[in-house]
């Protein structure tokens, strides 16, 4: 019996001592981690301290000397320029110093102090650089200053050697000439004119002295056969130096006119201005970072003090405690594990019902959102449309109009897509097909992402084959949000070469697996490929490339996206019919091809040139011989009835306004309008309940009642007709489509303008623009054009245009569309290709 107890305490005992040398083992691993966290803190507490470093004062005292002193020199150089203008000849060495000496401050402002970052330095250097450009300009205006006065000095002195010989022997004119003769006395009129406007620093010449010139080249003409001693006097040198005086003073007026020094000295004062605000920023940055430091090493100390005292101290305190009851501790640790799993259960069943909870919360807030966002929208993109209808708006403005407007369904369509994501989150993803312009999609699409690959040097390329058909039947949304996935990380990935986007038809006579609905003989296949230069993917990372939320390893080095758009991509073209594919080689590229399954109705293009046609007929008024309709706007937003009333008071109809659904109901019995639009949303009574009971009264049933609202959700269209709504619009909506609702439901006739060519018609006048175009103009013109797009100041450069002659009205409209597109690059080559 005692041997059996013996056996039993020898067993407790060496489990003791067996849990004790595992706690001593685990305490000592903590240690060690506490150390690795120390040494890492201590790295950041290094890192921090290399950027606590004191700025270099004597650099920074230097440059800012250095601006100062290129203001001082341009200040000097303005002011030798202006002694120049009134003492030629004595200051033109100073003056040709002086530009040196303002050439050599410009050269020393390169040299940035180190507090600036790459970045900021690259943007200073491009400012100096631009101002060096401004120098160079001045300093070649400042030397056909010093060509002009140099070729008037030596036109000056033959006057004055010509007026001396005239008034010491008057008779060289002619011995038949008597001295108050009329040549004689213009003669003598002009050669003191002259002597006085040489001995003048004033540029201006008074119109009577070219028209002396001119007259006494008349008399010269008149008198040739009359015995004028010629030979003792030059007549024709008299009127060359003459003219040279009248032509440099011209071209000394035009060129002080021109050189205008005061900005560079304003730009300069911008630049030392600036330099001292990012002085004092990296001043404060540079102090951030040793408060950060002292406080991180500070931190560190108590840290890992307070650390390894508590953990010596629940290392003492664990000994104590296995070694006092080894028993009761396991049933402890039972006991705990048990709580931990009812409490895990807990937990997981509180999560499951919080995530169920965001859910409904995620679509009320993006219900809110839709209503929210599209209300403005509704006003913007309304009031744009109305605004255009204004024939008294000029080109530039109704320009203007087209970019918010076209801003605006950009937005739109952004607003659609996040909508399209929150259906995807919960699997109710549904195809919105509808009849659209391909080529204007991608038009527009190759217009958008045209800038971002022009700044990477990439040649964006798209290949559309002869058989793809302008219209085609398929959701518009999914099919552009596609192409610029693909496009978009070919843009991020390639940083050389070119991007090419292929599109082909197909007669879809493979039907894809598991899609039997499309074997339809209306049914084809449109491919789409997208092939860029880029790094390519290695082939261990293939299989990466659909999983949501996983990226490449150049895409995790890009550090941008979040690994959803191939996903997306994949769920869209299976959405629609289709197969997205992949084929890459390292270092060559990739080329990701899709198809989708599209209808192509018969007559389809025809049918669509009719829709053109009445979509570019702006619809006037109601056409005459028809009753007044009344329409009432029913809208809590005082914007959203404005535009309805301004819209349909233009076209003739009689408009009433009702802030919410109580007056819109007191409105329809006082008055019955032909016509309710109706928001849905509104303060004291909504529109549901409004239609209900403006639909429950007998009258009710006359009056048409569309509904206008900012939702996008599908589902609440049958809500909307459930409660006696006769039809259903979004906001923003189209004003046209606006326009034949009403006349579809009121059976109205309009009057419509006349229909204009539409802007696919347009002439292409770029692409008839070769340099010898730019021939017909001067070469100060051509000179001038170069500059402005140099600058890209598009309204310098519609300045230029404006000039040229009504016969060459194509090569003005041709620039003019270069203009519009941005393409000043190609403006610089024009003009440096002319001979």
């Amino acid at each position: 019996m005692l041997q059996a107890e013996e056996k039993i305490l020898s067993l407790l005992s060496q489990r003791k001592m067996k849990e004790l040398r595992l706690h001593l083992s685990f305490s000592s691993l903590k240690i060690y981690i506490y150390i690795i966290l120390a040494g890492l803190s201590s790295l950041l507490a290094f890192l921090l301290f290399q950027k606590s470093l004191p700025i270099n004062k004597q650099q920074t005292k230097e440059y800012y000397q250095a601006l100062q002193t290129a203001k001082l020199e341009v200040f000097n150089l303005e002011k030798d320029l202006i002694k120049f203008q009134y003492f030629p000849i004595q200051f033109t060495e100073i003056l040709s110093l002086q530009l040196i000496k303002t050439q050599t401050a410009f050269n020393k402002l390169t040299d940035i102090p180190d507090f600036y970052s790459p970045v900021q330095q690259n943007i200073l250097n491009n400012k100096l650089e631009t101002q060096l450009l401004l120098l160079t300009s001045k300093s070649t205006v400042v030397e056909q200053i010093q060509n002009a006065h140099a070729q008037l000095e030596v036109a000056c002195q033959a006057i004055f050697t010509l007026n001396k010989e005239l008034a010491n022997n008057p008779s060289i004119l002619s011995d038949n000439l008597v001295v108050n003769s009329q040549l004689f006395s213009l003669v003598e009129e002009l050669l003191t004119e002259a002597v006085v406007t040489c001995q003048t620093a004033n540029q201006t010449l008074s119109p009577s002295f070219k028209n002396k010139i001119t007259k006494l080249e008349l008399l010269l003409q008149l008198k040739s056969t009359d015995n004028i001693n010629k030979n003792l006097f030059a007549f024709d040198s008299l009127i060359n130096y003459l003219k040279t005086i009248t032509n440099q003073k011209q071209i000394l007026q035009d060129l002080f006119k021109e050189i205008q020094l005061s900005e560079l000295e304003d730009k300069l004062t911008i630049l030392e201005i600036e330099y001292l605000e990012q002085y004092q920023a990296a001043s404060v940055q540079v102090n951030k970072y040793r408060l950060i430091s002292a406080l991180l090493i500070f931190i560190i100390i108590i840290v890992i003090a307070y650390k390894i005292i508590n953990n010596l101290a629940r290392t003492n305190r664990s000994i104590v405690k296995v070694l006092e009851g080894f028993t009761q501790e396991l049933e402890s640790k039972v006991e705990q594990r048990t709580a931990q799993l009812e409490t895990s259960i807990q937990n997981t069943e509180a999560a499951l019902a919080q995530a169920q909870n965001a859910n409904k919360a995620k679509s009320r807030f993006l219900a809110n959102m839709s209503h929210e966002l599209r209300t403005p929208l509704n006003a913007i993109l309304g009031f744009t449309q109305l605004m255009s209808r204004d024939s008294t708006i000029g080109k530039e403005q109704q320009e203007n109009l087209q970019i918010i407007n076209r801003s605006g369904e950009h937005l739109l369509r952004l607003i659609n897509d996040i909508l399209e994501m929150s259906k995807i989150e919960v699997g109710q993803i549904t195809l919105n097909e509808s009849k659209f312009d391909l080529y204007a999609m991608l038009k527009s699409l190759e217009e958008m992402l045209r800038l971002k690959a022009r700044a990477k040097n990439l040649n964006l390329i798209f290949n559309i084959d002869d058989n793809v058909p302008n219209y085609i039947y398929t959701d518009e949304g999914k099919l552009r949000q596609i192409i610029i996935n693909l496009l978009g990380n070919a843009l991020k990935f390639t940083e050389q070469g070119s991007i090419t986007l292929t599109v082909k038809l197909q007669k879809n006579s493979h039907p894809i697996k598991d899609k039997l609905y499309f074997i339809f003989t209306d049914i084809y296949s449109l491919f789409f490929a997208v092939e860029d230069t880029g790094p390519g993917i290695e082939p261990e990372e293939m299989q990466l490339l659909f999983c949501p939320f996983e990226q490449t390893k150049i895409g995790r080095i890009s550090n941008e996206g979040t690994g959803l758009g191939l996903s997306i991509c994949q769920k869209f073209v299976d959405l629609m019919g289709g197969e997205l594919t992949v084929e890459s080689k390292v270092g060559k590229g990739s080329i990701f091809s899709f198809n989708i399954l599209v209808k192509i109705q018969d007559l389809a293009i025809a049918d669509n040139d009719k829709e053109a046609e009445l979509l570019n007929r702006k619809i006037i008024s109601i056409a005459p011989g028809q009753k007044e309709y009344r329409i009432l706007a029913v809208d809590d937003v005082p914007a959203s009835r404005l535009l309805l009333k301004k819209l349909l008071s233009e076209i003739g109809f009689i408009v009433k306004e009702a802030g919410n659904g109580m007056e819109a109901v007191q409105v329809w019995q006082e008055w019955h309008p032909d016509l309710i639009f109706m928001d849905m949303r509104m303060p004291v009574m909504d529109g549901y309940e409004a239609t209900k009971q403006i639909k429950s009264q007998p009258q009710g049933d006359k009056t048409i009642i569309i509904a206008l609202t900012a939702s996008a959700f599908e589902e609440e269209r049958v809500i909307i007709l459930a409660a006696g709504c006769d039809d259903f619009m979004r906001k923003p909506f189209y004003q046209t489509e606006l326009l034949e609702k009403i006349a579809h439901y009121l059976n109205i006739n309009y009057l419509y303008q006349e229909s204009v060519e539409p802007l696919a018609t347009k002439q292409l006048y770029q692409a008839e623009l070769i340099p010898e175009n730019l021939a017909v103009m001067s070469l100060e013109w051509r000179s001038q054009l170069y500059e402005a797009a140099a600058k890209v100041d598009n309204q310098e450069i519609l300045q230029l245009l404006a000039e040229i002659p009504s016969e060459y009205q194509s090569l003005a409209q041709g620039l003019e569309d270069l203009v519009e597109q941005f393409r000043c690059d190609k403006i610089i080559d024009l003009t440096q290709a002319v001979k």
